[in-house]
């Protein structure tokens, strides 16, 4: 008996030890979603903050293109306080299982950040480092070119270097975290580099509805004069997936 039992054993445990992971479903070809966040107060104080955002992704083939967009307002007092306004196109195409190559367009306007109008156009590469399930873990790097209107100061046309990680850590089949780290420098004036981040998690609470957790941080070391070198937004909004 502690034969046949050994035997077993060693039999099952290069199938335990090396079993991979069920591959996650493909991602559907067409999807997209909406948020809406809205917050006001009366009474000692009179304040209403505004936050809707959207994306669509579409998956012929070997490409994948995305387009997301997101727009913030504060007001007190009937006075508008913040107001700014995203916008992102990239198409990725593959190149094998875990490469492809991307081209972005971003499009900024944050007035009370000085920010009149804010272009950046580039391209570059992206590596799968981990596969999904239940981790994913892109890599970005590339190289491209801004240009930024500022309302103070001097506007900024560049040459600039990119790179960036995108997290997903899949909770259960109804909680996800994700997490998109960005950060830009000039290759002519080593003082401007900036960093973007979005952490989030998100909650299903229908087939169709979703509750999402996010916090926000914008680093911007050669801010306009007069202006914070860093903005930060924490929103709870209800997400509709279609």
């Amino acid at each position: 008996v502690k034969t046949f039992i050994f035997v077993t054993c060693m039999s099952l445990l290069p199938t335990i030890l090396f079993r991979q992971p069920a591959p996650p479903p493909p991602a559907p070809r067409q999807e997209g979603s909406a948020e809406f966040a809205f917050v006001s107060t009366t009474g000692n104080s009179d304040t209403q903050t505004l936050g809707v955002a959207g994306e669509y992704h579409f998956r012929p083939d070997l490409w994948h293109f995305q387009w997301k967009t997101a727009y913030v307002r504060n007001e007190s007092a009937e006075i508008v306080s913040a107001e700014a306004f995203r916008f992102l196109f990239r198409s990725d195409r593959s190149l094998s299982a875990r490469a492809s190559a991307f081209g972005q367009y971003t499009y900024v306007h944050d007035a009370f950040a000085a920010i009149d109008h804010r272009n950046v156009i580039a391209g570059g590469l992206s590596y799968l480092l981990v596969p999904p399930a239940p981790h994913e873990l892109w890599v970005d790097g590339g190289i491209g070119y801004t240009n930024e209107q500022r309302l103070v100061g001097d506007d900024i046309s560049t040459a600039i270097g990119l790179t960036g990680l995108r997290y997903k850590f899949k909770l259960s089949d109804t909680a996800e975290v994700s997490d998109d780290l960005g950060m830009e420098f000039s290759f002519s004036n080593g003082d401007d580099w900036r960093l973007n981040n979005i952490a989030s998690v998100a909650a299903k609470l229908t087939t169709i509805f979703a509750l999402k957790l996010s916090y926000a941080t914008r680093y911007v070391n050669f801010p306009a004069p007069g202006i914070d070198t860093t903005d930060t937004i924490t929103s709870m909004a209800l997400v509709a997936k279609f």
